[in-house]
């Protein structure tokens, strides 16, 4: 595995990103990739780059999550009651402040980082699975 470096710049231009190795279909279906719909949004000042808390609602099977994401190109106004993509079985991860986040929210790289959450259509219900 190698190391994640960030370059100053375009680090996430496409002609930059190298092809990663092959996984095999088995890993991709190990993925717990699920639809939520954000609640709650929260200045998260002690992360070393801009960042909110998020919490959201997975659904009845899952239920509500918290994960921290650097998602700041966004308004709170913007995120609250935004249907998201999070991967919710990677590991709960503990920060250096304390905060637990139970998933990640997934998005597009911008070719300086900024993440673009990924769009979905109305009407997709929380808690459906991703595929």
């Amino acid at each position: 595995m190698s190391e994640h470096v960030i370059d100053s710049g375009e680090p996430y231009h496409p002609e930059k990103l190298d092809k990663k190795e092959y996984v095999g279909a088995a890993a991709y279906f190990e993925m717990d990739l699920r639809t939520g719909v954000v609640l709650e949004v929260e200045d998260f000042p002690e992360m070393r780059k801009p960042s909110y808390k998020i919490h959201v609602d997975f659904g009845p099977v899952i239920g509500k999550l918290w994960s921290s994401a650097q998602i700041t190109n966004y308004s709170r106004a913007q995120l609250i009651g935004r249907t998201v993509v999070g991967a919710i079985n990677l590991g709960d991860k503990t920060l250096p402040t304390g905060f637990v986040s139970q998933f990640l929210v997934l998005g597009s790289l911008d070719p300086d980082g900024t993440v673009r959450l990924l769009e979905l259509p109305e009407g997709v219900l929380p808690g459906s699975m991703v595929a």
